[in-house]
């Protein structure tokens, strides 16, 4: 897979809450989504986007787990894959482009305004299209 036109989106679970950021920035203000970001060259693989994007966004540090799921992306890359990661860490440091955070079940993240994107994704996992699970 070509990277410089890909994106990761890293699903940060904790005792079965998933980590999500409300976006700060004004063309998608107010709407939450998952630690996320566009591969770059520095990365050699999916998973060291994972672990740099969750860490530039919130000070984490992440092991990633595996990719549950790839689709068309919303903004700026062609694709995106979705990432289920893990933590022993709960300081979110979050930088200029998040407003807030939270660590939410996947009801109850259902009820927050998500990003296209994530609002599908988190919809198929709900209708077991898509399992997290091992």
């Amino acid at each position: 897979m070509n990277l410089s036109s890909h994106g990761i989106v890293a699903l940060v679970q904790k005792e079965g809450r998933f980590l999500l950021l409300e976006d700060a920035r004004e063309l998608m203000r107010g709407l939450w989504a998952p630690p996320h970001g566009r591969c770059e060259e520095i990365d050699s693989s999916e998973e060291d986007s994972v672990k740099r994007e969750v860490y530039e966004e919130t000070g984490l540090r992440v092991e990633p787990i595996r990719k549950i799921h790839t689709q068309p992306a919303d903004t700026k890359v062609k694709t995106v894959s979705f990432w289920l990661a893990e933590t022993n860490d709960d300081k979110v440091k979050l930088d200029d482009e998040s407003s807030n955070s939270g660590w939410f079940t996947i009801g109850e993240a259902l009820e927050l305004p998500l990003y296209p994107g994530t609002k599908s994704f988190f919809d198929m996992v709900q209708r077991n299209e898509i399992q997290l699970g091992e």
